[in-house]
């Protein structure tokens, strides 16, 4: 039996419900016949991120995080975002998934993007630093974003590339075989202690931001690249592709906006997509909600403050099967920085945080 699943299963499993159901067969089984747990570690939630990544019959590389703020960071899934506000935009970002569940992923991002002038074309650059945990995998990602941007008639367009590293490690001192006559003590598959692979990574996008319209395509990993790991330990990360779009509604003489927008996923032989309505206050506060397909319902908010500094904070209610696993949702807290790097523009300092 293959131990090294994709994680991409972990994180959408909740689109694949015959998966699923294979799972908790299995978890019947095994807690029926008493096995000896695989982890050093026991509980529920071993058992069951376990199951999943001895189902798949390939061996994939961890699916892209997933942020549930992700209209406030489109930097992340699309290189051609990359100085397409006009500003200078600091962003940091903590997300603890599926809390109560032993090895989850928690992930942590920073990153940064900025329009720039070259040789007399408007361009802007970016770079963004992620680290991911999830069970028994940690994956560190660095990559840098140029985007070329055309002025239109109705917008801007930003087509960008992406080119970065990826490091990934698994820490096999994690995993004990059990003693069964369907288990060998000395699998070769199986690695005992912590090995690590490195591979370099490019991913491609285009951004359109309008008046009030935006949208936007990016590919990541586009050449499938595989960490090197040992020869017998085989992972590869599949092509991701992110659609993004949203809109900005002004009602006549109110003070709010409202800002619906989507923001969809594809890759590894599964999707997932979010339907998001922010409500903005007074270009101070706001307040939005997500639905996020067969998955959960997202609640956010957060604040600006006059000196460009902002916050967001969102919360996962799970509305699959997770809840029933012992997922408590998941947290978020997003925390950003946007100025004009123009100082002969001293009276617009910043813009609304949908362009971050």
């Amino acid at each position: 039996m293959d131990l090294f699943k994709s994680t991409n299963n972990i994180r959408s499993f909740n689109n694949c419900k015959g998966l699923f159901i294979s799972c908790l067969v299995v978890l019947r089984i095994l807690l029926l016949k008493q096995v000896t747990p695989v982890f050093k570690k026991t509980g529920s939630g071993s058992v069951i991120f376990f199951i999943l990544f001895c189902i798949s019959s390939n061996a994939f590389a961890q699916f892209d995080p997933m942020f549930s703020q992700n209209m406030f960071n489109l930097l992340n899934g699309n290189p051609g975002y990359a100085g397409s506000s006009g500003q200078m935009n600091v962003i940091v970002a903590n997300r603890n998934q599926w809390t109560g569940l032993e090895g989850a992923p928690v992930t942590t991002v920073a990153g940064a993007d900025a329009a720039l002038d070259i040789f007399g074309k408007r361009a802007g650059v970016g770079l963004e630093v992620m680290n991911d945990n999830i069970g028994l995998f940690s994956n560190l990602f660095i990559k840098a974003s140029f985007a070329r941007q055309f002025l239109l008639p109705v917008g801007r367009l930003g087509v960008g590339l992406s080119a970065g590293v990826i490091s990934q490690s698994f820490d096999g001192t994690g995993v004990v075989i059990p003693e069964s006559d369907y288990h060998e003590e000395n699998d070769p598959l199986i690695p005992a202690e912590e090995v690590s692979g490195f591979t370099p990574d490019f991913g491609l996008g285009a951004f359109f931001q309008g008046d009030k319209l935006y949208a936007g395509v990016g590919i990541q990993h586009l050449f499938a690249p595989e960490p090197n790991f040992q020869e017998d330990f085989y992972v590869y990360i599949h092509r991701s592709v992110f659609l993004t779009g949203g809109y900005t509604i002004s009602p006549n003489e109110r003070r709010y906006n409202l800002k619906p927008s989507f923001y969809a996923r594809v890759g590894g032989g599964s999707w997932q997509i979010d339907w998001n309505l922010n409500v903005d206050f007074r270009d101070k506060y706001w307040a939005g909600i997500t639905y996020r397909y067969q998955d959960a319902i997202v609640l956010m908010g957060g604040l600006k403050l006059s000196n460009g500094v902002w916050a967001g904070y969102s919360y996962d209610i799970s509305t699959s099967a997770l809840s029933k696993a012992g997922s408590n949702g998941s947290h978020e807290i997003v925390v950003g920085y946007s100025f004009d790097l123009n100082i002969n523009k001293q009276s617009k300092r910043y813009k609304s945080v949908r362009f971050l």
